[in-house]
């Protein structure tokens, strides 16, 4: 149990999440960020128990792909693992982008900090870091997780506690909540600072109870995750106010305001703190995508080699090295390329999360058609809410992430298309069990 939970929070990176969302939250929505934070963890809660259902009929570490397989058929299910292993391909650019630029500052080595070439060497660096210790199995994965993952929090906590007692109280000066008012964009970019829970459901293949520790691990992630979410971003406006922290919604607010309120000493662990969750993040992407990978190659969705199994340390071998290698030439690629592209890329991983949610949410009813007696409400109900919700966050974020994200969606979902269909169906139809 608390292995998963470890995995899913660290997963949500979240000091690094809220370092540069919260600038962004306040220009959108003013002093209304933790609020805003607190609902949007609604529709994430909504599909988190969409895969609970799920997993207690069919725990697999595939999750999304052999349940929308079973639904809509193995070329739908094929397209939606294909997502979500993209998902985590792009995202892990931003994660070693981080990583690497923050390690830099931390030791105050600003000139290799704006050194493309030294971004992509460290970054590169810390993906075969974190590959590695993947591959040496969860129990390492979970033991590294707890550490960094108890950095992280005692460095926000110590922020938020520091930030209250300078500011002298809780409350938000009604003078201070302002904003664009953009609410619709405040929820998109609050929603996918969730994004990662599901890493839980990854592991229950590995687990005692691989169809109910799982969810709890899922559910108790997303639980800490929003009074922690909340109670940082509202110490931040509480100590900062709206029009500063709105200043600097590019920027790190973590960076820009913590040497003020903690001194040098502090803001370097804050800084310490964003770099830690970065790579937390890092490893927690690579263990439950290069488990999508082998649930798909035993279905005969990728080739039958990405379902080897390391028999020294019983984790996916080949998936594993392939998505830390691929993971590895896109970041090398991105970052010599241009901050553009980098940026276009990190900003599609929201359309893709979105699809991959939608889909798998509105899977439940169908995958259980003629099954839903007794359970209306977890297989009908709650699905078809989780659905509504991502629709909408769905269209948000494709009016909102603007042309270059939209064109790397396009190419990875062509490109997907052309790989999954050119494969050879397996004899059955449906493949492996």
């Amino acid at each position: 149990m608390g292995t998963s939970t470890a995995i899913g929070i660290s997963s949500s990176a979240p000091a690094y999440s809220l370092a540069v969302a919260v600038g962004l939250l306040v220009a959108y929505v003013g002093a209304a960020a933790p609020l805003v934070l607190a609902l949007s963890a609604v529709p994430v809660i909504l599909v988190a128990l969409c895969f609970r259902e799920l997993n207690r009929a069919e725990p697999d570490c595939g999750t999304t792909f052999p349940w929308t397989s079973k639904a809509f058929g193995l070329g739908v299910g094929r397209m939606i693992g294909w997502t979500t292993v993209m998902a985590c391909v792009l995202v892990m650019s931003n994660l070693a982008q981080v990583a690497s630029v923050y390690t830099y500052l931390l030791f105050g080595l600003d000139g290799a900090a704006d050194s493309r070439l030294a971004q992509a060497g460290l970054g590169a660096l810390f993906i075969i870091v974190m590959a590695v210790l993947a591959y040496r199995g969860v129990q390492i994965a979970a033991w590294t997780q707890a550490i960094l993952l108890t950095v992280e929090v005692v460095a926000l906590l110590w922020f938020a506690i520091n930030a209250f007692a300078d500011a002298g109280t809780l409350s938000i000066p009604l003078s201070t909540a302002t904003g664009e008012k953009a609410w619709a964009t405040g929820v998109l970019v609050a929603v996918f600072l969730y994004w990662g829970w599901d890493s839980s459901f990854s592991l229950n293949e590995e687990t005692r109870d691989p169809r109910r520790t799982p969810a709890i691990a899922a559910l108790i992630a997303n639980g800490f995750l929003v009074v922690l979410y909340a109670v940082v971003a509202w110490s931040a406006v509480v100590y900062a106010g709206v029009g500063p922290l709105a200043d600097i919604a590019d920027d790190d607010f973590f960076y820009v305001l913590s040497n003020d309120l903690l001194g040098t000493a502090g803001g370097k662990l804050l800084v310490g703190a964003v770099l830690v969750s970065a790579l937390a993040s890092t490893q927690t992407t690579i263990l439950p995508t290069a488990r999508t990978m082998l649930s798909m190659a035993r279905r005969d969705a990728f080739p039958g080699q990405f379902a080897r199994i390391s028999t020294r340390f019983h984790t996916p071998s080949v998936s594993t090295w392939v998505f830390a290698g691929a993971s590895l030439v896109i970041y090398v690629t991105l970052v010599l390329t241009s901050d553009a592209l980098l940026a276009d890329a990190v900003g599609a991983v929201s359309v893709l999360v979105s699809i991959y949610y939608l889909v798998t949410a509105v899977a439940v009813p169908v995958y259980f058609s003629g099954a839903i007696k007794g359970r209306v409400l977890q297989r009908v109900i709650i699905p078809l809410l989780a659905a509504a919700s991502f629709v909408v966050v769905l269209v948000l974020a494709v009016s909102d992430v603007g042309t270059g994200p939209l064109v790397v969606v396009g190419v990875t979902m062509v490109v997907g298309a052309l790989i999954m269909y050119s494969m050879k169906p397996p004899a059955e139809g449906e493949g492996r069990a």
